[in-house]
């Protein structure tokens, strides 16, 4: 081995041996996520309400078939016995008519026709379709099965109304059309193919009013998402005959599922709405702590992770949040004096550039839970100048999604 090879080798292992050993522990933060527009303090309890507005137009619909049916059976039944009536007199006039025909001479029986029956079709009953009535739901076990307010009871007294009107069930003609499908061969190669489907626009408006005790609207409109029309598909067949002989037997089936998915959909998203406005949520956060895995000149981050694993414990829970206030500080004193020594641009130094960005992150990340939000972004915003690996930036995205989530809600329960 030469010099310089020598030489070299001799400042890989000194480099080496500079580079801290950078340890990421992930700790569970179980928390009640505040709410975006809380209500009155004094409302506890809640009361959901599902009224479905097209039972009557279902009701009106089947009244109109009835009547229909009806009509057309006491129609059938007036012209059969008109019918019947007539067909006996013409049955009498034929046979007076042929009696008088069979008294002629021969020689004037010869050149006069012979009298013929007139026939004439029965009557048929119009033919009616039994009308496609809406869907039906249990309305009560809609509500209790789906709209569930965190954090409140789900009491009549004093409750906040959640009213949630159903106004039924659009959609437009199913239309052929084709699509292309990326298919695989029997050679393994993969081709596109065009193949038939039936589609439809769908949706089922829903209007949501949410009454205070006092009787204060909080909302009293349509439900904006519900407005939307989403897509149906069949599913797919090489050829329109094929797709024929799937689809007409199994329609109305597929109608009815759609039906009951679109409610089923709206109103999950309805309670996801109502607990991010109104809601005590409980969560869980996974907390990524930084810290250097060395054993010698880092006893202050082992002291900081341990303090900020007992904080993290504790400030989510309501009667643990002031002891784990107290941890978080301490952890927080102490990343705080480390990163006076901060020397990003310096190998050597105790607080590397790789140090300086996990202090940083783990500072941003307790002053968060601690309300502080500008010394948060303060921290958070001196990451910036770094060139962060992917998984420190994965670490910084999430941290400035919470930070935007936790500021807003804190701010709006101040007070």
């Amino acid at each position: 081995m030469n010099k310089l090879s020598t030489l070299f080798l001799l400042l890989s292992i000194s480099l080496s041996s500079l580079a801290q050993n950078i340890d990421h522990v992930i700790t569970r933060v179980d928390y009640i996520r505040l709410p975006l527009k809380p209500v009155n303090k004094d409302v506890k309890n809640y009361q959901p309400l599902i009224i479905a507005d097209y039972l009557a137009k279902n009701e009106q619909q089947k009244a109109e078939s009835q009547a229909a049916a009806a009509k057309a059976e006491s129609d059938y039944q007036m012209a059969a016995k008109q019918y019947w009536e007539k067909r006996k007199q013409d049955s009498l006039s034929y046979e007076a008519s042929l009696n008088v025909w069979f008294r002629l001479a021969p020689q004037i029986q010869a050149v006069t026709p012979r009298p013929q029956m007139i026939l004439t079709s029965p009557p048929v009953k119009a033919a009616t379709t039994e009308s496609v009535l809406e869907k039906t739901f249990n309305t009560d076990l809609l509500a209790t099965t789906y709209i569930k307010l965190e954090g409140f009871s789900k009491l009549p007294e004093k409750a906040m109304i959640i009213q949630i009107n159903l106004t039924g069930f659009e959609k437009d003609e199913a239309k052929l059309t084709t699509q292309k499908k990326q298919v695989k061969g029997a050679d393994g190669k993969t081709l596109e193919t065009t193949v038939f489907v039936y589609q439809f626009n769908y949706r089922h408006m829903m209007k949501l009013k949410i009454i205070q005790p006092d009787g204060k609207y909080l909302t009293d409109e349509a439900y904006g998402p519900s407005l939307n029309f989403s897509t149906y598909t069949s599913k797919d067949f090489a050829t329109q005959a094929e797709l024929d002989a799937y689809w007409k037997p199994i329609q109305p089936n597929e109608i009815s599922a759609v039906q009951e998915k679109v409610v089923l959909d709206n109103l999950r998203s309805i309670n996801d709405m109502l607990n991010n406005n109104y809601g005590f949520v409980p969560q869980a956060r996974s907390v990524d702590i930084g810290t250097v895995n060395e054993k010698k000149l880092y006893d202050d981050f082992k002291d900081a992770l341990n303090n900020a694993k007992n904080g993290y414990l504790l400030i989510g829970k309501k009667d643990g949040f002031a002891q784990g206030e107290e941890y978080l500080r301490k952890a927080i004193s102490t990343w705080e004096a480390a990163l006076k020594e901060s020397n990003p641009a310096s190998k050597k130094a105790r607080v590397d550039e790789d140090v300086t960005e996990i202090l940083l992150m783990d500072l941003s990340e307790a002053y968060i839970w601690l309300n502080d939000f500008t010394k948060a972004q303060e921290y958070l915003t001196q990451l910036d100048n770094f060139k962060l690996s992917m998984k420190e930036k994965g670490i910084k995205s999430s941290i400035r999604s919470f930070l935007g989530e936790q500021s807003p809600r804190y701010t709006a329960n101040k007070g």
